[in-house]
């Protein structure tokens, strides 16, 4: 049987992301509303146009394969109208149908609020549609994930943390056995499918600047993938993934850690400065809402709240994922925010890889009402002009 897949040492791999927005959507749509999720009606949303757009999304998934991306990275949101994924797991399917070579890296499912036998057969079967390709991430999901699912914030984490346990049980455990838990309970366990790699597809974690979650990531040694914080925050929590390694008695590497970061590229600096403005669309309406929306009571433990507080922030003002709060100029300023040429773009990404030796980096492409062209013209340029030249950058072991 198929062992798991290799983690790269040496040089970064480079995944394709697509949050596969519907585009539509308008600032002046959401002024309206005190909410950009829970509270912003579903009737803005027509299926002919989501018809056209996941097509779309799917050709730059299949072009990504065929100019050599080393991965394909998705994820899974709900009541977004940024991200037309309720189900990271039915995407990570036409992926597996799609391509022939790339990783498929699922970041991931919402495993607290899901039924974990079912989660470990579905990522199963997607390990066995791909031929072993799967990357099985497992994510605490937004607090609007949480509520949604009719789940007590303060829950949350003692949820996620036993299902994690559950999948890979019934991953590395022959059935059928008990299960007795705190939150799941089985009289009978045994799924019939079980993955392609043995003992089981390698897990990743995410996270957007809590360093609890760096921690948790480093104790059970999944390589832990930073979505979009400002480099000098995401240089700091790497430093706490080192640190935590020490302590649990192993050495962290580049294999350990990953980056995400939106870039375009173009023919000229000029053009894929234009096209790159629409990575602002909307950001500041995405988390907007009520507090108990985005961080209820009991969502984040009181020691991740006051630890997170103390994080870098950079040159300038705002911090966290995506960089909220600061302006496009000021985020390709600090390499958030890469757009330009190949030359330009090869030169920048080489910036952020020789900073954070990353042995992941995830190209955040396309957002809001990109055209289509254009994001497919980025995907053949980044594929067949700054990949092979970042993959000659050389990872530096960290200290």
């Amino acid at each position: 049987m198929a062992e798991q897949l290799q983690r790269p040492t040496d040089k970064a791999e480079i995944y394709w992301f697509s949050e596969q927005p519907y585009g539509h959507v308008t600032n002046q749509d959401l002024e309206k509303y005190d909410s950009g999720r829970l509270g912003f009606p579903n009737t803005h949303f027509d299926p002919e146009k989501a018809h056209v757009l996941y097509n779309q999304y799917h050709e730059q998934y299949a072009l990504a394969d065929e100019v050599g991306f080393d991965g394909i990275m998705s994820n899974e949101h709900h009541a977004s109208y940024w991200c037309m994924k309720p189900s990271v797991n039915l995407d990570a399917a036409v992926i597996s149908k799609l391509t022939k070579n790339v990783k498929i890296a699922i970041l991931g499912n919402v495993i607290a609020v899901n039924d974990p036998i079912r989660m470990a057969e579905e990522i199963a079967m997607l390990d066995c549609y791909s031929g072993g390709r799967i990357i099985s991430g497992f994510v605490r999901g937004t607090a609007v994930e949480t509520l949604q699912a009719g789940i007590a914030p303060p829950e949350n984490r003692s949820r996620f943390e036993e299902a994690h346990d559950l999948i890979i049980k019934c991953w590395t455990t022959p059935g059928p056995f008990r299960y007795e838990g705190q939150h799941y309970k089985y009289r009978v366990v045994n799924p019939w499918v079980l993955p392609v790699q043995k003992p089981h597809p390698d897990i990743w974690f995410p996270g957007t600047g809590s360093p609890e979650s760096v921690v948790w990531a480093a104790k059970h040694r999944h390589p832990y993938m930073n979505l979009g914080a400002l480099v000098d925050t995401t240089e700091w929590l790497r430093q706490v993934y080192i640190d935590t390694a020490k302590e649990e008695g192993y050495k962290a590497g580049p294999e350990h850690f990953g980056y995400l970061l939106r870039c375009l590229v173009a023919d000229t600096d000029e053009k894929a400065i234009e096209i790159g403005r629409e990575f602002m669309w909307t950001i500041e309406h995405r988390q907007r809402g009520p507090m108990e929306h985005n961080d209820p009571p009991g969502y984040q433990s009181r020691a991740a709240v006051e630890v997170k507080a103390q994080r870098p922030t950079g040159n300038v003002a705002g911090a966290g994922g995506l960089g909220v709060g600061l302006s496009y100029e000021q985020l390709q300023g600090v390499n958030n925010i890469i757009v330009g040429s190949p030359e330009t773009v090869t030169r920048k990404l080489t910036e952020v890889i020789e900073r954070l030796s990353p042995g992941y980096v995830h190209i955040y492409g396309n957002e809001g009402h990109m055209a289509h062209k254009d994001v497919m013209r980025s995907v053949e340029l980044l594929g067949k002009e700054v990949i092979p030249a970042l993959h000659e950058v050389k990872l530096r072991p960290y200290e």
